[in-house]
């Protein structure tokens, strides 16, 4: 930390300020890291509502401010320790409520993204542990980020080339008070329905909607898949099934919408259903039948294994010739549709995205045409 003062006035330089900061909390070297600081900190505090210019910010300009700072953090290894460091001051002794509470939904941010370095982890973790009884108001919050440090340890930053977006942000501002089915991990899904659902070996979300766009003659829709459902109808849809509520009165009968929501829920999992481990055997043998075949089926943990399985499935079911005439999806349009939700390369570069776009497509449309997916009949 920087060394500007002792005692009792680094307690102060480490707490809440309304002040702007002079220079970088972290001691660094690196001129790009102490350029980037200042303004960092000055948009936290808008965030925050901790000075004037943030005071009177609308929910959308506030989310805003929220996605820069997860987005810098995202993107450069570098400048995560100061984000952390610059957020524990500001949720440090803050006697403002919403400000204290806006800034711990945006470490839950930050720690869905990404994790600290090596070197401020365990500092992190100290701060995080100490605040889970400190205020009973943020216990919550305190709790999942301190559960959530340990992840992102064990697992490494989020992968992808997807970058954070005001609809992800926002859901994942709620998770430390609301437990999400969406934007988690396969395991923490089912964990979450061990109770609820204790006999499903599937995510129920999953078997849910599959069976709502049949129901809603999604075999006979024109694009289904490929045609996005209502928007607005797409969010309710799924704040009712997190939320529980679709039980009494499902929100859609709209094919289109469910299916728009099946693909979403595959897209947001936190890791890819076919793990970044096996991303790059998949491209290159994405049309060989019998290697796709035992990728799937001896390759992916069990879980994962499944859900593929069952997507396929599924998928197989809509190419009958006479489903195929009325959507007009093809198993290379299904395949196209389905795989960046099946698939994710771990990196960013969008360049390599597109370049391996087609070999993704093939390896889903091989599956589709060849894989054995009988012995799903009747798993749920």
């Amino acid at each position: 930390v920087s060394t500007q003062s002792t005692g009792g006035k680094i307690a102060n330089m480490l707490s809440h300020s309304k002040d702007s900061i002079k220079e970088p909390i972290l001691r660094t070297q690196n001129k790009e890291m102490k350029k980037l600081a200042l303004p960092n900190f000055k948009t936290l505090q808008e965030y925050m509502g901790d000075i004037k210019t943030g005071k009177n910010l609308n929910e959308q300009e506030r989310l805003k401010r929220a996605i820069e700072l997860v987005d810098r953090g995202w993107k450069n290894v570098m400048q995560r320790d100061e984000l952390f460091m610059q957020l524990i001051k500001q949720t440090t002794r803050n006697p403002k409520p919403k400000s204290l509470e806006l800034g711990w939904r945006l470490m839950a941010a930050y720690l869905y993204y990404f994790p600290p370095t090596v070197r401020f982890q365990s500092y992190l973790e100290g701060y995080l542990y100490k605040n889970i009884d400190l205020v009973p108001e943020i216990t919550h919050y305190a709790t999942y980020c301190h559960e959530r440090l340990a992840f992102m340890v064990e697992r490494g930053p989020k992968m992808g080339s997807e970058k954070p977006t005001e609809k992800t942000l926002c859901h994942v501002m709620q998770l430390p008070v609301k437990k999400s089915i969406f934007a988690a991990t396969l395991g923490e899904v089912m964990n979450l329905q061990q109770y609820s659902h204790p006999n499903h070996h599937l995510p129920w979300v999953l078997t849910l909607l599959a069976e709502k766009i049949v129901e809603y003659g999604g075999h006979n829709t024109l694009g289904i898949f490929r045609v996005p459902g209502d928007i607005d109808m797409v969010t309710a849809l799924k704040s009712a099934i997190d939320s529980g509520e679709y039980t009494s009165n499902f929100p859609t009968n709209d094919p289109s919408v469910c299916a728009s929501l099946f693909k979403e829920w595959l897209r947001e999992l936190y890791d890819p259903v076919i793990p970044h481990d096996q991303y790059d055997v998949c491209l290159r043998s994405c049309e060989n039948p019998n290697y796709c075949a035992t990728i799937i089926n001896d390759q992916l943990p069990n879980i994962n294994r499944l859900v593929v399985t069952y997507v396929i499935r599924f998928l197989q079911s809509f190419l009958t010739e006479e489903r195929k005439t009325a959507t007009r999806m093809n198993a290379d349009n299904l395949a196209m549709v389905f795989a960046p939700n099946l698939l994710r390369y771990s990196g960013t570069d969008l360049k390599v995205v597109m370049d391996n776009a087609e070999s993704e497509m093939k390896f889903v449309r091989t599956l589709i045409n060849h894989l054995d997916t009988s012995y799903m009949d009747g798993v749920v």
